[in-house]
């Protein structure tokens, strides 16, 4: 074989060398280029989560904080002049007051204007009486309801079945428009149910402890009460946890626990939410009352 031909073979093999190197390097640097790019598409998009997530939770702070400057006016109009005030929260209550507060306030929804649309006859405070007698004839199932699929079906529709879907709605609607003073609707009605029975007034009885107590283990211990609450705002359903625990606190010190509810973990986990639900009236009230249960039940 001549040099010539000996040349050309060697730039062949080179090319050949440099072609398959070139194209091995290429696809190399590609694999590399799009690993580099898919990383930086994952960081970026977890970014863009946490970072809507930021801004969902800035945008609840916002709301809760407008709700929070509840006008004197609206509790004026809700509960007359004696408008209630932290006193709502307190054990025992003058029972003439309690009385006022609530004769006033279902006052008040009757003059409401979304309301006419349900035609309540008989008025509201009637008509929350019947609705209280109801879900006191048909109280939920507090133990248990994972046991058969039928029971939890009707754990999960417990309200709907007991009373009904426009009766639902019309709770619905309340919750809706009363938000602004609806912190101290919950603290004046949990009044009348803790301490009603020893009042001689023309309030009718509230529904026994017993009764109490099914519905807050219904809403702490229960698949069906619990997916209740998440359908609820923030507010609603932290202070219906914060309340059904106090029942269950009494239940206890009654020796009226007859399903063994252990409700120590929620607690705590009553704390942590209270202490980050921004926009509560009756804050540290609700926190120092929980901090003693904690010390109560050596926590």
């Amino acid at each position: 074989m001549d040099k010539k031909a000996k040349i050309i073979i060697i730039i062949i093999i080179s090319g050949a060398i440099l072609f398959f190197g070139f194209h091995r390097i290429r696809i190399w640097n590609r694999t590399k280029i799009e690993k580099t790019v898919n990383t930086e598409r994952t960081v970026c998009l977890e970014k863009i989560g946490e970072l809507e997530e930021k801004i969902s939770n800035l945008e609840e702070v916002v709301s809760q904080q407008k709700e929070a400057l509840v006008p004197k006016e609206k509790l004026g109009d809700a509960f007359g002049e004696e408008s209630p005030a932290v006193s709502s929260l307190k054990k025992n209550i003058p029972c003439l007051e309690m009385m006022y507060q609530i004769t006033s306030f279902t006052t008040y929804l009757d003059s409401r204007e979304y309301l006419t649309f349900y035609k309540i006859e008989e008025g509201t405070y009637n008509l929350f009486q019947k609705l209280i007698e109801k879900l006191s004839a048909h109280p939920p199932v507090v133990s248990y309801e994972m046991d058969d699929l039928f029971t939890l079906i009707r754990n999960v529709t417990h309200f709907y079945r007991v009373i009904g879907r426009k009766r639902i709605r019309l709770i619905n609607d309340i919750l809706k428009n009363e938000s602004e003073i609806i912190e101290s609707v919950m603290a004046t009605f949990f009044a009348w149910f803790f301490n009603g029975t020893n009042c001689k007034t023309k309030l009718n009885a509230p529904p026994s402890l017993d009764i109490l107590y099914k519905y807050a283990g219904f809403f702490l211990n229960t698949l069906g009460g619990r997916s209740y609450l998440l359908r609820r705002d923030s507010k609603v359903r932290v202070l219906t946890s914060y309340y059904s625990i106090l029942v269950l606190d009494r239940a206890n010190d009654e020796t009226q626990n007859p399903y063994g509810i252990d409700f120590r973990p929620y607690i705590g986990f009553s704390f942590y939410d209270i202490s980050s639900l921004k926009g509560l009236l009756y804050q540290k009230e609700y926190l120092a009352e929980l901090k003693g249960l904690m010390e109560k039940y050596q926590m």
